[in-house]
């Protein structure tokens, strides 16, 4: 395939996603859209793997909530549908890690000033946090699996969720499918996720977009169905005394 034919690709493949606007970029390649840079660097503990977690998921339902309700640049009605089932089931994750004792550390987010406008940035930071997200998943799960393997096995279950979520974007913003064979292990455990994570927590006094409540997430959503998994560490608690 010629550079030629492989940018009028990726331009077709965006113009799906990003139909009604001009001169909108996504990154110049997939590895591009997350700029990780050294976050899997261990740090000290920054809240439980719960906590941390429930923060993900927490900025994750600000940022679909917000593009689907606020945004004005242009969807298709599948693509918007799309992006409801996502957030349907990153509500999911958030009200299934609040059943388990996690709390989000702030319900106020720094989200990118072009995030409703520009429908590039939007494709960019979605990608970022679901590759964030995949791997802090799979970092928990290492983390849990000696001493709470049902919880373990629920982080793996999310961690496939957020793959998912990953794979529906990339071919949404053009990319075409995710085709690496393994998604990344960027982190070893939750806590080396709070690098990522920082500059999407750090607001002014007055500033950022709140988490939405359970009934914004629900005008937002509609009439959607919402079919829902049950959780490892539901159907399958730990055994007492272990």
């Amino acid at each position: 395939m010629t550079d030629e034919s492989r940018t009028a690709g990726a331009s077709a493949g965006r113009r799906t996603f990003l139909r009604g606007l001009a001169g909108t970029a996504v990154a110049a390649s997939f590895g591009d859209a997350f700029g990780l840079g050294g976050a899997g660097v261990p740090v000290g503990q920054q809240g439980s793997v719960l906590d941390l977690a429930a923060t993900a998921e927490a900025l994750s339902v600000t940022l679909y909530a917000q593009v689907l309700s606020r945004g004005s640049f242009v969807l298709t009605p599948d693509t918007a549908d799309d992006l409801r089932g996502v957030l349907a089931a990153e509500a999911h994750h958030l009200e299934l890690l609040r059943s388990l004792g996690g709390r989000p550390l702030t319900t106020t987010f720094a989200l990118p000033p072009q995030l409703l406008t520009d429908a590039g940035v939007f494709a960019d930071t979605a990608l970022e946090l679901e590759q964030i997200s995949t791997s802090a998943y799979l970092g928990a799960t290492h983390q849990l699996a000696a001493t709470q393997p049902e919880l373990a096995a629920t982080m793996a279950q999310l961690a496939a969720s957020e793959a998912q979520h990953l794979t529906l974007l990339s071919q949404l913003s053009g990319y075409g499918p995710f085709r690496d064979t393994l998604p990344a292990a960027t982190f070893r455990r939750m806590a080396d996720t709070a690098p990522a994570l920082a500059p999407y927590l750090k607001t002014s006094q007055g500033q950022g977009s709140p988490l939405p409540t359970d009934a914004d997430v629900r005008r937002v959503l509609g009439t959607r169905p919402v079919p829902r998994g049950e959780a490892f560490v539901q159907l399958y608690r730990p055994a007492p005394g272990r």
